[in-house]
């Protein structure tokens, strides 16, 4: 690999692993790069579409979801896992979802919509932040708590609204909350008058990290003789997904080409 080569994806791991948008500066003292270097190959990567410039400082871009969309994990989590949202989405009446890690982000894969569902603002292919979505919540609560620690950083954390957690260690405790719940909580944290719960998905075999949510308007969402309903058919979608998954890794693990056994030199004699 080129040396250039290498230092482009150098910093495209370093923004995968940040997460939240970085500024140059920090990025040029984090990686070693200088920064007239940093920006060069910055500019490039943007141009490219795989990075992202904003105020707030250098990110990964979206084309790297298109590139991502290749990856035949993702296709074949997409594909097992669509009829168990869209059944989500008519026995819920609101809006389904399925979502991945991505770095230090989490990725809306795929979404199925009921008739009265709130059209959410977010579409699948939108990178979201792990800390203030019930995606991600339930994402973290697969991850080792220290890399949990790692992705969240040290705070404060970007406010989104009134009722965004912005500290880490409140963030931990949804964390712990969602693993003894079963389900990750957005209570109106990333968009006003929206509720979202979302439980983990895995994949086996693989470093797939994913969630499957339901998301509506909170005073649906959050009506007792409602919520318990929307908790049980979220669970039953997730089981079921589930399985599905664990049923393809083993159906890849049974197809996968094995390797030839080295014949000794006396055998082939």
């Amino acid at each position: 690999m080129s040396e250039s080569a290498g230092k482009a994806l150098d910093l495209l791991f370093y923004m995968a692993r940040t997460g939240l948008p970085v500024t140059l500066a920090r990025l040029s003292r984090d990686t070693g790069m200088n920064k007239a270097t940093a920006l060069r190959y910055l500019a490039v990567l943007e141009s490219r579409g795989v990075a992202e410039r904003s105020s707030l400082g250098w990110s990964l871009g979206l084309a790297l979801f298109e590139l991502g969309s290749h990856v035949p994990v993702r296709s074949i989590v997409v594909e097992r896992v669509r009829p168990f949202l869209e059944r989500l989405a008519r026995e819920t009446g609101e809006s389904a979802n399925l979502a991945c890690l991505a770095g230090s982000s989490a990725i809306y894969l795929d979404r199925a919509e009921a008739d009265r569902s709130l059209r959410m603002r977010s579409v699948p292919g939108d990178r979201l932040p792990l800390y203030c979505t019930g995606v991600g919540k339930a994402i973290l609560s697969l991850l080792p708590e220290a890399r949990a620690r790692a992705i969240l950083g040290s705070g404060p954390l970007p406010k989104i609204n009134e009722r965004t957690l912005t500290d880490p260690e409140d963030v931990l405790r949804e964390i712990a909350l969602a693993k003894r719940n079963g389900y990750g909580l957005d209570s109106e944290e990333y968009e006003v008058g929206l509720t979202c719960m979302a439980k983990p998905l895995r994949l086996p075999g693989s470093d797939f990290a994913g969630a499957i949510s339901v998301s509506g308007p909170t005073a649906r969402m959050r009506d007792p003789q409602a919520k318990d309903r929307f908790v049980e058919c979220l669970a039953r979608a997730a089981a079921e997904a589930q399985t599905a998954l664990e049923a393809a890794a083993s159906v890849d693990a049974v197809e996968a080409p094995q390797p030839a056994t080295p014949t000794s030199p006396a055998a082939s004699r």
